[in-house]
Protein backbone atom coordinates (compact mmCIF):
# COMPACT_ATOMS: atom_id res chain seq x y z
CA UNK A 1 0.00 0.00 0.00
CA UNK A 2 1.08 3.50 -0.72
CA UNK A 3 0.67 6.34 1.76
CA UNK A 4 -1.39 8.69 -0.45
CA UNK A 5 -4.63 9.04 1.47
CA UNK A 6 -7.82 7.73 -0.11
CA UNK A 7 -6.11 7.36 -3.51
CA UNK A 8 -3.60 4.84 -2.09
CA UNK A 9 -3.67 1.54 -3.94
CA UNK A 10 -3.80 -1.44 -1.64
CA UNK A 11 -1.13 -4.09 -1.61
CA UNK A 12 -2.33 -7.40 -2.98
CA UNK A 13 -0.28 -9.34 -0.40
CA UNK A 14 -1.43 -8.72 3.20
CA UNK A 15 1.80 -10.02 4.70
CA UNK A 16 4.09 -7.79 2.67
CA UNK A 17 2.29 -4.45 2.67
CA UNK A 18 4.44 -1.56 3.95
CA UNK A 19 1.41 0.27 5.46
CA UNK A 20 -2.07 -0.38 6.74
CA UNK A 21 -4.78 2.25 6.28
CA UNK A 22 -7.10 2.59 9.26
CA UNK A 23 -10.43 4.21 8.49
CA UNK A 24 -13.07 5.51 10.83
CA UNK A 25 -16.50 5.34 9.25
CA UNK A 26 -19.60 7.18 10.38
CA UNK A 27 -23.00 7.12 8.66
CA UNK A 28 -21.53 5.49 5.55
CA UNK A 29 -18.80 8.12 5.14
CA UNK A 30 -15.09 8.03 5.87
CA UNK A 31 -14.58 10.21 8.93
CA UNK A 32 -10.77 10.01 8.97
CA UNK A 33 -7.85 7.92 7.77
CA UNK A 34 -4.49 7.17 9.32
CA UNK A 35 -1.62 5.00 8.16
CA UNK A 36 0.46 2.73 10.33
CA UNK A 37 3.69 1.17 9.17
CA UNK A 38 3.51 -2.60 8.92
CA UNK A 39 6.92 -3.59 10.35
CA UNK A 40 5.72 -7.19 10.36
CA UNK A 41 7.84 -10.30 10.46
CA UNK A 42 8.03 -10.25 6.66
CA UNK A 43 9.81 -6.89 6.97
CA UNK A 44 12.09 -7.69 9.91
CA UNK A 45 9.66 -6.79 12.71
CA UNK A 46 8.56 -8.91 15.65
CA UNK A 47 4.80 -9.14 15.00
CA UNK A 48 2.85 -10.90 12.30
CA UNK A 49 0.68 -8.65 10.13
CA UNK A 50 -2.40 -10.19 11.80
CA UNK A 51 -1.03 -9.25 15.24
CA UNK A 52 -0.51 -5.67 14.03
CA UNK A 53 -4.17 -5.54 13.00
CA UNK A 54 -5.25 -7.04 16.34
CA UNK A 55 -3.27 -4.33 18.16
CA UNK A 56 -4.94 -1.60 16.09
CA UNK A 57 -8.44 -2.25 17.51
CA UNK A 58 -9.81 -2.70 13.98
CA UNK A 59 -13.06 -4.61 13.66
CA UNK A 60 -12.93 -5.13 9.88
CA UNK A 61 -10.01 -6.01 7.59
CA UNK A 62 -10.27 -5.55 3.83
CA UNK A 63 -7.33 -6.79 1.79
CA UNK A 64 -6.18 -8.36 -1.44
CA UNK A 65 -4.92 -11.82 -0.48
CA UNK A 66 -4.01 -13.43 2.81
CA UNK A 67 -3.37 -16.88 4.11
CA UNK A 68 -5.77 -19.06 6.06
CA UNK A 69 -3.71 -18.78 9.27
CA UNK A 70 -4.18 -14.98 9.28
CA UNK A 71 -7.89 -15.33 8.42
CA UNK A 72 -8.42 -17.73 11.32
CA UNK A 73 -6.44 -15.62 13.81
CA UNK A 74 -8.37 -12.46 12.95
CA UNK A 75 -11.77 -14.15 12.91
CA UNK A 76 -11.07 -15.75 16.32
CA UNK A 77 -10.81 -12.18 17.62
CA UNK A 78 -14.13 -11.17 16.01
CA UNK A 79 -12.59 -9.24 13.13
CA UNK A 80 -14.55 -9.53 9.90
CA UNK A 81 -12.11 -10.32 7.08
CA UNK A 82 -12.85 -9.46 3.46
CA UNK A 83 -10.37 -10.58 0.80
CA UNK A 84 -10.05 -10.27 -2.95
CA UNK A 85 -10.15 -6.45 -2.91
CA UNK A 86 -8.28 -4.53 -5.58
CA UNK A 87 -8.02 -0.79 -6.21
CA UNK A 88 -7.54 2.28 -4.05
CA UNK A 89 -8.82 2.91 -0.53
CA UNK A 90 -11.81 5.02 -1.63
CA UNK A 91 -12.92 2.51 -4.28
CA UNK A 92 -12.62 -0.41 -1.91
CA UNK A 93 -14.50 1.41 0.84
CA UNK A 94 -17.36 2.02 -1.62
CA UNK A 95 -17.32 -1.66 -2.66
CA UNK A 96 -17.52 -2.70 1.00
CA UNK A 97 -20.24 -0.15 1.81
CA UNK A 98 -22.33 -1.39 -1.13
CA UNK A 99 -21.94 -5.04 -0.07
CA UNK A 100 -19.78 -5.99 -3.05
CA UNK A 101 -16.97 -7.72 -1.11
CA UNK A 102 -17.04 -11.28 0.19
CA UNK A 103 -16.04 -12.49 3.61
CA UNK A 104 -12.80 -14.47 3.63
CA UNK A 105 -12.94 -18.16 4.35
CA UNK A 106 -11.02 -21.35 3.73
CA UNK A 107 -11.40 -20.80 -0.02
CA UNK A 108 -10.10 -17.20 0.03
CA UNK A 109 -6.69 -18.22 -1.21
CA UNK A 110 -6.65 -20.10 -4.48
CA UNK A 111 -3.73 -21.78 -6.22
CA UNK A 112 -3.53 -18.85 -8.66
CA UNK A 113 -2.93 -16.33 -5.86
CA UNK A 114 0.30 -15.81 -3.96
CA UNK A 115 -0.75 -16.99 -0.52
CA UNK A 116 0.68 -18.97 2.34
Amino acid sequence: MEKNGLTSNISLHFGKTPYFALLNEENGQIKDIQFIESRGKHGGGSLTPAEIILNSDADILICGNLGLKAVNMLQQHNIQVFSGANGNVQEIFEQWKNGNLSLAGSDSCTEKQECH
